[in-house]
């Protein structure tokens, strides 16, 4: 699926109240303008349980900006040419509490394996030992620092829960 099918479909899942999202997708006005302008988002109106949801995640976000900001940033770096912003939309919603791909409302860990390959090519390819994507996230961006800062991800050799994070290639 090309990036912009991606942006068309996470769009979607927003609009249908659908994954963990925060208001506007984690995007500022006019990311969101360009977005809405990109592609028809659906008519109606979202559930108000969904945009309490969305409200509420956005409320954890702000509390987080500077966690956010980094990490859109670092997968900026990764990101094929033409998956703008998905950067920030995968960023935003790492904050949420569950997998990604639920907090994305897609249908599977293999779809976002489907998103990652189309939208951050590279990471794909670093991920070898196919870690779930949050804790791949993290644990690749704390290697990259100079211990700046205490990692999230945890030491994954050692975890008795390492069966849970990991998944056979």
């Amino acid at each position: 699926m090309l990036t912009r099918n991606w942006l068309q479909r996470l769009l979607w899942l927003y609009a249908h109240g659908e994954g963990c999202y925060p208001l506007t997708m984690g995007l500022d006005a006019a990311q969101w303008a360009t977005l809405q302008a990109d592609f028809s988002p659906p008519a109606g109106q979202i559930p108000a349980d969904c945009l309490l949801r969305q409200t509420v995640m956005s409320e954890l976000n702000a509390t987080r900006t500077e966690e956010c900001q980094q990490l859109a940033q670092w997968l900026a770096y990764y990101m094929a040419p033409d998956a703008a912003p998905m950067h920030l939309i995968i960023a935003s919603v790492s904050l949420a509490f569950n997998h990604l791909w639920q907090d994305l409302g897609l249908s599977s860990r293999e779809e976002l394996r489907e998103l990652m390959s189309d939208c951050f090519p590279r990471l794909v390819e670093m991920n070898t030992q196919n870690m779930r994507w949050k804790k791949f996230f993290y644990r690749q961006r704390c290697l990259q620092t100079d211990g700046e800062r205490v990692c999230r991800s945890p030491s994954c050799d050692a975890c008795c829960e390492r069966a849970h994070c990991f998944e056979p290639a």
